[in-house]
C-alpha cells in the first residue's frame, strides 16, 4: 500500500484567498504528492461542522462550506484517480455535534424518534466518578446524556438498529463517490471500554454490511492502546489500527540511544496480527494531529528528526506521514498549534493558510518548502530520498522483518525480505560514530542504496556516522559487474 500522508485541509493550501485551506487548494497541490511518491491521502474531517477541527459533525452528507462544495470534492477524487493516489476520509461516527438535527430533535421531546438514538441515564443515578461523561440538557433535566469526549459531542446509541443502519448508509454514500475507505475516529469508543467485545462485533457488522459492494474498502481504526488490544479488532473487522505503541518506541529509542530490542517486538506484532487476520497490516506513524509533533519531541535536532524518518520509512507496515513532518514542522498543545499552516513559501504566499498565526512553526524557526527544496541536506530532501527508495524496492513495502545479531544496543539492524529481494538496514542511534564489526560477515554481497556511499565495506566492518542510516541491498548475479 505504499506510504500515506495525513493532512488537515484547513491548514494545507488555500485557493480562494480567505486564509482557510480548502479542497480546491488541495487539488492544486496534488502533484506534490506525486513528487514524493505518496500513494494515499487521509483527510481529517471535511463534513459540515461548527468547529475549526470538524470532529463534531453537523451533516454527514455535506462538505464543510469553508472547504468547498461537493463538486469540488468529486473533482478531488477524479484528480487523485488520475495520479493513482488513494483517498481515506476521517469518519467520525462515535458522536456528533450537539447542534446536529438528530440531537436537537432528541432533546425536544422524550417521545421523539431520535431520543433513543442517544444514550441516557437518570441524572440522580450519575455518581461523582461518572460526571465527566454524563451531561445535562435544560430541556430534559431528569436525564443525562452520554458524551465520552465532552458535552458538545453526544455519543450515538449503537444498540439502536436505526443508528447502525445510518452509519452504514453514510459509509456507502462516500464509498460510492469513489473514495478508498476510512480512518475511523474513536473506533474503540463506539461502546464504553468495559463493553469492548461489542466494539469488535460492531466493526465486524460494519465490514460485512459494505463488503459485497465495496470489498476493497480500507478500514483503519484509531485505537490508542497496545497492539494486543488492537489485534482483537482485526478478525473480519478492521484492516489495521494505528500503532501508537510503535511511535512511542521509536522516539524512546532515539531519546535514550537504545533500541530496546525493537526488532524482536516487531516480529512479535507481525506474528500476532497475522494470526488474527493474514490480510491485516500495521499502520505506522511518528505523530498525528492530537500529539506533540515529532520535531518538537526531538527538540529540533535535525539529525534525530531525520533518523526518526529513516526508521519509520524502513519498517514493515504502511507508514503515515503527518503533514509538515517532511519539513520538520513543530507543534505542541493546544491542538490548534499542532495543526498550524503548511509552509509552502515565504515569498509567494498565495497558497499559505492564515487561519491561525503559527506559534511554533514560525519563519524564524523553520524553512519553507521552497527553501528546503534548494537545500540537499534539508529534512524535506531527506524524506524525498527515502520515499523514492521505499517506492522502488518491494522488500521495503512488503517484506518480512528479520533479526540481525549485534552486540551494540545503539545499533538498530535488521533485514526486510520479499521473494528474491533482501534489504539490510542499519541505524546508528548514538550521538557518536561507530565502527561496527561483524564476525559473520553479514555485509558481504550487499551494496549501498542509501547513506554515505563513500564508506566501503571491508572485512565485515563498517563505520556509521552519528544518528545515521545505511540501507543496503543484497547483490544478485544481475547486480555483479563482470
Amino acid at each position: 500500500m505504499g506510504v500515506w500522508y495525513s493532512l488537515f485541509v484547513r491548514s494545507f493550501a488555500d485557493a480562494n484567498g480567505d486564509g482557510i485551506g480548502d479542497i480546491r487548494g488541495l487539488i492544486n497541490k496534488l502533484d506534490y504528492f506525486s513528487e514524493l511518491q505518496i500513494e494515499g491521502l487521509w483527510l481529517l474531517p471535511i463534513f459540515k461542522s461548527p468547529s475549526y477541527h470538524k470532529y463534531d459533525t453537523l451533516d454527514y452528507f455535506q462538505i464543510e462550506p469553508e472547504y468547498g462544495t461537493m463538486q469540488d470534492f468529486e473533482e478531488l477524487v477524479f484528480e487523485c484517480r488520475k495520479r493513482n493516489i488513494k483517498l481515506l476520509l476521517d469518519l467520525v461516527i462515535n458522536h456528533i455535534s450537539k447542534d446536529h438535527i438528530w440531537f436537537q430533535q432528541a432533546v425536544s421531546d422524550e417521545s421523539n424518534t431520535y431520543h433513543n438514538w442517544f444514550v441516557w441515564k437518570d441524572t440522580a443515578s450519575v455518581n461523582e466518578n461518572e460526571k465527566q461523561y454524563w451531561h445535562q440538557h435544560p430541556n430534559i433535566p431528569n436525564k443525562s446524556y452520554y458524551g465520552f469526549f465532552w458535552e458538545g459531542m453526544p455519543d450515538l446509541n449503537y444498540d439502536h438498529p436505526d443508528v447502525r443502519k445510518q452509519a452504514v448508509d453514510i459509509a456507502k454514500f462516500w464509498l460510492a463517490k469513489g473514495i478508498d475507505g476510512f480512518r475511523l475516529d474513536a473506533a474503540m469508543h463506539i461502546y464504553p471500554t468495559e463493553n469492548e467485545k461489542q466494539n469488535h462485533s460492531w466493526w465486524k457488522e460494519f465490514r460485512a454490511a459494505i463488503q459485497n459492494e465495496y470489498p476493497n474498502a480500507i478500514l483503519i481504526g484509531e485505537i490508542t492502546e497496545k497492539c494486543e488490544f488492537i489485534s482483537d479488532y482485526l478478525p473480519d473487522g478492521l484492516n489495521a489500527g494505528f500503532n501508537f505503541e510503535l511511535a512511542d518506541k521509536i522516539i524512546h529509542a532515539i531519546e535514550n540511544e537504545n533500541h530496546y530490542c525493537l526488532v524482536d517486538w516487531l516480529k512479535y506484532v507481525d506474528k500476532l496480527y497475522s494470526s488474527k487476520n493474514k490480510n491485516s497490516f500495521d499502520a505506522i506513524f511518528l505523530s498525528n494531529h492530537d500529539q506533540t509533533r515529532i520535531a518538537s519531541r526531538l527538540n529540533n535536532n535535525s539529525q534525530k528528526i531525520k533518523l526518526a524518518a529513516s526508521i519509520l520509512l524502513t519498517l514493515p507496515g504502511v507508514p503515515f506521514i503527518y503533514y509538515g513532518e517532511e519539513l520538520g514542522m513543530f507543534g505542541n498543545k493546544p491542538d490548534e498549534y499542532i495543526r498550524e499552516p503548511f509552509n509552502w513559501s515565504y515569498k509567494d504566499t498565495k497558497a499559505n493558510c492564515k487561519w491561525v498565526a503559527p506559534r511554533y512553526s514560525t519563519k524564524a524557526k523553520i524553512k519553507s518548502l521552497e527553501e528546503q527544496r534548494k537545500d540537499d541536506s534539508s529534512i524535506f530532501n531527506h524524506y524525498k530520498k527515502l520515499l523514492a527508495i521505499r517506492a522502488n524496492f518491494d522488500a521495503l513495502n512488503l517484506g518480512k522483518i528479520g533479526q540481525v545479531f549485534c552486540n551494540e544496543s545503539h545499533i538498530l539492524i535488521y533485514t526486510l525480505s520479499y521473494k528474491e529481494e533482501e534489504i539490510l538496514i542499519i541505524h546508528n542511534i548514538n550521538d557518536e560514530s561507530v565502527l561496527l564489526k561483524n564476525e559473520d560477515e553479514v555485509f558481504q554481497h550487499f551494496g549501498f542504496i542509501f547513506g554515505r556511499d563513500d564508506i566501503s565495506i571491508k572485512n565485515g566492518e563498517i563505520i556509521l556516522d552519528a544518528f545515521s542510516t545505511q540501507i543496503l541491498k543484497r547483490e544478485t548475479l544481475s547486480d555483479i559487474d563482470y
